[in-house]
């Protein structure tokens, strides 16, 4: 088990030894695995070095009800960087933590964008990559050439389980209600 890589609350797994906090360059960005403890300041670092007007995106799964599999897809557009650091600070603890909802904040000018996504995987869009290279380096996750996720370790009899997280009485579910008087919609499908 490797000691040095934390999980979020939301995820059991067995982690292999090759699990590390640690990144690949592909034509359009960034792929990463990224330490439970690194999440919410590479989302906060990379959030404030948008271009405005930014937008926040919230994938929660479809209801079990709907006898439909997949994500709705939530935005909250036109923000201001102060609004998505009030969102992290507000919402951040919940959304790192969570383990079956999917997060992120985007450009709408540049098209940049930080894609918080399962198993703490973490895909940063951006075309001029000076920048999020730097912010990487900065939180102590390496570059390499093979990324190592979570999901070579899965099997039958160890398979990865996704839980919800509630903090503070809330969980990933109560945001889009609490953000809809700010203007946080469900995209159509």
């Amino acid at each position: 088990m490797n000691s040095d890589f934390k999980l979020i609350t939301g995820i059991e797994v067995e982690l292999s030894d090759k699990i590390k906090s640690a990144y690949t360059e592909n034509e359009d960005g960034f792929e990463a695995v990224v330490s439970a403890e690194k999440i919410s300041q590479l989302v906060n670092s990379f959030t404030a070095l948008l271009d405005e007007p930014v937008f926040f995106f919230l994938e929660l799964p479809k209801n079990a009800d709907e006898n439909d599999e997949g994500y709705d897809v939530y935005y909250l557009d036109n923000c201001t960087i102060p609004v998505a650091k009030a969102i992290m600070k507000r919402y951040g603890e919940l959304l790192v933590q969570d383990g079956i909802s999917r997060f992120g904040f985007g450009s709408h000018s540049s098209n940049e964008e930080v894609y918080v996504m399962n198993y703490q995987q973490i895909c940063i869009y951006s075309p001029e990559k000076t920048r999020a290279r730097a912010l990487l380096g900065d939180l102590g996750i390496e570059k390499t050439d093979k990324l190592h996720t979570m999901w070579e370790g899965f099997s039958e009899d160890t398979p990865g389980i996704c839980m919800r997280v509630d903090v503070n009485g809330e969980n990933v579910f109560d945001i889009p209600e609490n953000l809809k008087s700010e203007g946080m919609y469900k995209a159509k499908a």
